[in-house]
């Protein structure tokens, strides 16, 4: 019962790696077969012919409209998709809503997932591979109630995270359609539900305001994670702290000679102070594929630029249809400073955050946040009020980005080297893994859930300890609020904003 896929390209394993899935390659479309498929390529005729007798003999399938458009279907039209919204099917568990804004085929419901034959059949109205190396960027407004305006930030036009959530969801369903567990190396050490990390990055900061931040992370006893503006370098203190590159020049260039120069002027200048820095964020969140080249050159192991991705798993972004060496650690774009320019009152931004903790943590998704010392220094006592909320959560891995950075390498490291089936009630795995940090999720066709370490042996499902899987639960005043981050009128006001963001940049210079 192992998921197979048709064509195993960057795209397809960027997915398969952040959610630990093992699978297997299929050089052809069978007639038969026990587990789901997904279907990321164009079908021959033989292969069209072998999918309808695969679905008459019970097959699982996740495709696209484009290619199931080339049987008997002829419900779906062509249209351009700007979001998906949830619908209260399984295939939105703990998702809102995900931007595209790609073209596609829709038909009456937005995820067509329905039996069909004797088999089932999960068809996302866009293409796969496109919506997963998608690298456009946007101003985009974020949810929230508490401030006069939507905070907003120039982040990935897809809502990469959600897009991931939603294959799996809908592999998931077809699981649970065939009746069938789903299992996979679980996305955290040990039992943790999330990880927080707390990314400080330097621009600009004065001696003053790195004090009040270092002062900050003693007394909350809270890692962060420093992005060093080199141009600006203030005293390094003696103790062990977590230095990396954010920039010497505050700036990203459309080039690759000026993004290297930039990076690799900074590396010389922290390891003329006997730091081994491995870690990049760009300015702004800014990213593109030059200065993705410039990190590969100059060695850098991971960077983060919510420009790329936000709120999602680490991933190796693809670069002309290949994964990059630099793994991409998405975070959450909005900082202080955003909700403070939304209106929100610097008390209420507690709140924000609380609410966003509490939200990352029921979908079990990564909780990395952002700031700047000048604002740390501020509203030093609201930080401090953040951070404790963030500590007094239950089961997440407080640390830092390079140490995030590292288990997560070994993780991979592990997933290459372990595989596993079912076979009626038995679980059986084959590791050569010895990391008790490393375990294995399984979700069960009731929607009950169990964690077993990964090691070596077979384990009877029946046996195992399992609890309920919780859900968030949208309500239909948070459908409505999502519905109107895409109105007209929330539209005009970026457009708005933007265009005075651009001359404010031109008067003095863009500054958080």
């Amino acid at each position: 019962m192992i998921l197979g896929v048709l064509n195993a390209n960057a795209q397809i394993i960027q997915i398969f790696t952040q959610e630990g899935i093992y699978y297997q390659v299929l050089q052809e479309l069978p007639t038969y077969y026990l587990s789901p498929i997904i279907i990321n390529r164009k079908l021959s005729v033989p292969e069209l012919i072998n999918l309808r007798k695969l679905l008459n003999n019970g097959g699982a399938i996740l495709i696209d409209a484009k290619n199931i458009g080339q049987i008997s279907l002829d419900k779906f039209k062509r249209r351009r998709i700007s979001h998906l919204i949830n619908d209260r099917s399984e295939a939105f568990n703990n998702i809102l809503g995900v931007e595209l804004e790609l073209p596609g085929f829709v038909t009456k419901n937005q995820i067509l997932a329905v039996e069909y034959a004797n088999g089932y059949l999960a068809v996302l109205p866009f293409d796969l591979n496109q919506a997963i190396a998608d690298y456009r960027a946007k101003r985009k407004p974020f949810l929230t109630n508490i401030g006069k305006r939507y905070p907003n930030e120039i982040v990935a036009t897809i809502s990469k995270g959600a897009l991931r959530q939603l294959i799996i969801n809908l592999v998931r369903w077809l699981y649970k359609k065939l009746n069938y567990p789903y299992v996979h190396l679980w996305y955290y050490p040990h039992n943790h539900q999330s990880i927080f990390g707390f990314r400080v990055d330097t621009d600009f900061g004065s001696h003053v305001t790195i004090e009040k931040t270092f002062e900050l992370e003693e007394k909350t006893n809270v890692k962060f994670t420093y992005f060093v503006h080199t141009q600006y370098l203030f005293d390094l203190p003696r103790e062990t702290k977590d230095f990396q590159i954010h920039c010497d020049r505050h700036q990203v260039y459309k080039d690759y000679l000026r993004n290297y120069n930039n990076i690799a002027t900074a590396k010389k200048i922290l390891e003329s102070l006997g730091l081994s820095p491995i870690g990049f964020a760009a300015p702004y969140g800014f990213w593109n594929i030059n200065l993705q080249r410039a990190l590969e050159a100059n060695c850098i192991k991971y960077s983060s630029e919510f420009s790329l991705a936000y709120d999602d798993l680490p991933f190796f972004p693809i670069v002309n249809g290949e994964p990059s060496t630099v793994l991409q650690i998405p975070i959450h774009p909005i900082c202080i400073g955003r909700l403070l320019h939304a209106g929100v009152a610097p008390k209420n931004c507690v709140e924000y955050y609380f609410k966003y903790f509490t939200t990352q943590l029921v979908k079990r998704e990564p909780m990395i946040i952002y700031d700047h010392p000048h604002r740390i220094a501020e509203f030093f006592e609201i930080f401090g009020e953040i951070l404790n909320r963030a500590q007094n959560l239950p089961n997440v891995w407080l640390t830092t980005l390079t140490n995030y950075y590292y288990w997560w390498v070994d993780r991979l490291r592990v997933l290459e080297n372990s595989s596993w089936q079912i076979d009626g009630d038995m679980l059986k795995v084959y590791t050569t893994n010895v990391d008790p940090s490393f375990t294995l999720h399984i979700v069960l066709p009731n929607d009950t859930e169990a964690f077993i370490p990964l090691r070596s042996g077979v384990y009877n499902l029946n046996e195992l300890k399992k609890t309920k899987i919780k859900y968030l639960n949208f309500t239909d005043r948070d459908i409505e609020e999502y519905k109107k981050l895409h109105s007209l009128k929330t539209k005009s006001l970026l457009i708005l904003f933007s265009s005075a963001n651009k001359i404010l940049k031109i008067i003095t210079g863009r500054k958080k």
